[in-house]
């Protein structure tokens, strides 16, 4: 075996092992979530490694038709997910979506015409999913919470707790991954602070607006059905 990959298989197995720590730990305690933990990770890890064989061919698309068309399937993808947290899953599928697909048709054009960031599918795609991923994280917390109205908007209160305090405390307790990783990899701290930046400001907005749009489109939903 090459020793790089090798190497490499040590560090995951190492890493992993502490969450098969938790795993064990929530079982013991009941929690119904250790065989969830376990089985995300695993998915997780085949998942990672089919986008590391098919990266290449992604960064290589330039149709923004065929961009926007990978970003909307990565919120569909992501809205399904939140979904699973709602009573209504079908119903909360579609807002989910639509909020998700709402908030990357705001956030990136915007950032691409501003000059923020290259237009370039190398950078939107990315992007893209990391949008998707965090509006998920949010949407799912505001369903989870979701049973009438009144308890939406509490959930959407709720919902924006991780992003906000995140931002809140960027460089006094958190060093965000962005930030670390370019410090890491030679960048100037001032240029690495300015993109980490952007990427917390672009996530709580993001994060925002769609658990705004699916809220009201869940509840406007559910008021055409009665």
């Amino acid at each position: 075996m090459d020793i790089p990959i090798a190497d490499t298989l040590i560090k995951l197995f190492a890493a992993w092992l502490l969450l098969l720590g938790a795993a064990v730990w929530a079982w013991r305690e009941k929690l119904d979530l250790g065989k969830r933990m376990l089985l995300a990770s695993l998915r997780g890890l085949m998942q990672l490694l089919i986008l590391a064989f098919v990266l290449d061919y992604i960064f290589d698309i330039r149709s923004h038709w065929a961009q926007a068309l990978l970003v909307l399937f990565f919120c569909i993808l992501a809205a399904r997910t939140s979904a699973a947290h709602h009573s209504e899953p079908k119903q909360a599928w579609l807002a989910a979506s639509l909020g998700l697909a709402s908030a990357c048709a705001v956030t990136l054009p915007w950032l691409a015409i501003s000059g923020a960031v290259d237009a370039d599918t190398r950078t939107l795609i990315p992007l893209g999913s990391m949008i998707a991923a965090n509006g998920m994280n949010a949407v799912s917390l505001m369903y989870h919470r979701m049973d009438d109205p009144i308890a939406g908007i509490e959930g959407l209160r709720a919902a924006m707790i991780p992003p906000v305090d995140t931002l809140r405390v960027a460089g006094l307790v958190h060093m965000p991954g962005v930030f670390v990783g370019m410090v890491l990899a030679g960048a100037a701290p001032l240029a690495a602070a300015s993109a980490q930046l952007m990427i917390l400001y672009m996530i709580v907005a993001s994060g925002f607006t769609a658990c705004m749009v699916s809220f009201l489109t869940l509840n406007h939903l559910r008021k055409a059905q009665t």
